[in-house]
């Protein structure tokens, strides 16, 4: 039988955090790394353009694809949810926004006890990843941030119309934070996105000290006791083993990390044992804490050359092609979104809790969910309502590990959340009937000039909200009898074991999540290198402790 092979960290998962841990780790040539990937290299052209995003929505190859339980508020719809399932994860399939959120969503996270996680602590992180071409601000990082190369009128129009309905205008949402309206930032570098992968881990993988394997499924931690001690993962048809000699570290995802935790017995006890899974550590809030930003869209009727929808129409987009291709020039370098805005939804908010985003295209789905470019020349305004305060969870529908896990996102449950959306719809449609826009929209299509009143609205967004793709909050960091991390991310109840991904976040930000998730890699990998150094500085001494105490007569 062939040797288990060893290492001093095994990391499961090769997204987003994954790749900052696998770069930060391995800079001890001496630290021997395993990166554990259930997915595929990031290869893909689609994956290269940033406005390939498209054409990874509902790929099998790189996406996960999950659909959420019926959601009562929503029609008993399922929303689909695209998770990345490749290296850089939803980095490598995402939009490329680049918004970090605000001081009160960090300092928040720090009121709820854990130390070193407000936003005097994380700022620095945050400085620390970035490279920002062409904008202000400290500048010294791995991720290029920069601004769309190519910026239709149309996006300049929207930025115009903002200010002019009331927000201040912004040269970066970013930096200063709070209410404004903006380009939006991309984590794009000379027209090609800048995944977590490219980033970070393809110069980490010229370090001989770093193994990473795709296409290999984890299907559970290997304990001792209540010591982690490797994993099992599946790979090729093959069921193999690995060791770590110092600590896992799941960094899988919002879905993956806890349905993780639960097939290795970490978890709600009655949960694990309706599955069969011999309980090693009853930990209630594995699963809980499930939350999402909801979203939805207005799409707005234009002449055919105030939309780009035409010209990402063959024959036209074939000249678009050779221009990305031969110079990263053109419409092919953005990411979803050309503009965007951050506004106050209810008076009581502390901070800004919408994002409102402006496309100068738009989109149709089939049922599906694959999506394809609308055959009418519109443009698009997305709402985000960014402080949701309906829970869900994810819960084991199996002890199979290629089961996918039951999600109950419980999007609108709150009546709070209605309101914010409902004053976010109010805010797009105050934008685009505010001049210059106002003049280079031919009528609003959806929802249209019969959806007026409270009650409207909240019907369409019954039938029209879903997710930003922002699924968080799985592993909640904190102190109270439903966290499952501490503050260094340490498991409760387990040793040498850590969560470093989305599902940590106790709250979202008020923006996407990438950046903070980027940080959170940062900031644990940082957590895991002090926390060995104090280790060794502990082994050293017992080390001495017992030679000099061997040595006395």
């Amino acid at each position: 039988m062939a040797a288990v092979p060893q290492f001093d960290f095994i990391i499961v998962g090769g997204g987003t955090a994954a790749c900052v841990l696998a770069n930060r780790l391995t800079e001890d040539s001496s630290t021997r790394v395993l990166m554990i990937e259930a997915g595929s290299e990031a290869s893909s052209m689609w994956i290269k353009m940033p406005i390939g995003i498209s054409k990874l929505f509902t790929d099998p190859a790189v996406n996960w694809g999950y659909v959420t339980e019926p959601e009562a508020q929503l029609d008993n719809r399922g929303i689909y949810w695209p998770r990345g399932k490749v290296l850089g994860g939803c980095s490598s399939i995402n939009g490329s926004a680049y918004v970090r959120g605000q001081a009160e969503d960090f300092d928040a996270w720090r009121q709820l006890g854990n130390a070193g996680w407000g936003w005097s602590d994380v700022l620095p992180y945050f400085q620390k990843l970035e490279h920002r071409e062409g904008m202000a601000g400290k500048s010294e990082g791995m991720l290029s941030v920069s601004f769309p190369r190519y910026v239709h009128p149309i996006a300049r129009a929207y930025i115009e119309a903002g200010v002019r309905a009331g927000l201040p205008a912004k040269d970066d949402l970013s930096n200063p934070m709070g209410e404004g309206v903006s380009l939006m930032p991309y984590s794009v570098r000379k027209g090609v996105r800048n995944s977590s992968a490219e980033a970070y881990l393809r110069p980490a993988r010229k370090r001989p000290n770093l193994t990473v394997e795709t296409s290999a499924l984890v299907r559970r931690i290997l304990l001792d006791g209540r010591r982690a001690t490797g994993v099992e993962f599946e790979q090729g048809g093959v069921i193999r083993q690995a060791l770590a000699s110092r600590e896992v570290i799941l960094a899988a995802g919002a879905v993956n990390s806890p349905q993780l935790l639960m097939l290795s017995g970490i978890g709600p006890a009655r949960h694990l044992q309706e599955h069969g899974i011999a309980v090693v550590v009853d930990r209630p809030g594995v699963g809980e804490n499930l939350h999402d930003h909801v979203y939805t869209t207005c799409s707005f009727r234009t002449a055919p050359w105030n939309s780009l929808n035409r010209q990402l129409r063959f024959p036209r987009v074939a000249w678009h092609g050779a221009a990305y291709f031969l110079a990263k020039r053109g419409p092919l370098t953005n990411g979803a979104s050309q503009a965007c805005a951050m506004a106050r939804a209810l008076p009581d908010s502390p901070c800004a809790d919408l994002q409102l985003v402006f496309r100068p295209m738009s989109h149709v789905y089939d049922r599906n969910m694959r999506i394809s470019l609308d055959p009418v020349d519109r443009v698009t305004g997305g709402v985000a309502y960014l402080r949701p305060k309906s829970r869900g969870r994810l819960y084991l529908k199996s002890a199979d590990p290629h089961q996918a896990p039951g999600l109950q996102a419980n999007y609108l449950a709150d009546e709070r959340d209605v309101q914010g959306m409902i004053a976010g719809m109010r805010w797009v449609r105050r934008i685009f009937q505010t001049e210059p826009m106002k003049s280079l929209i031919l009528s609003e299509d959806a929802p249209g000039d019969s959806c007026r009143t409270d009650d409207d609205i909240r019907n369409y967004l019954r039938q029209t909200a879903g997710t930003f793709c922002h699924p968080s909050g799985t592993c909640k960091m904190g102190q109270d009898a439903m966290s499952v991390v501490d503050e260094q991310l340490r498991v409760r109840g387990v040793e040498a074991l850590r969560v470093v991904d989305a599902s940590i976040m106790p709250a979202l930000p008020s923006a996407g999540p990438a950046p903070a998730v980027f940080m959170i890699g940062e900031k644990g990998a940082d957590l895991i290198k002090q926390s060995q150094g104090r280790a060794g500085a502990s082994e050293a001494a017992r080390v001495s402790s017992s030679s000099a105490a061997s040595m006395r007569p």
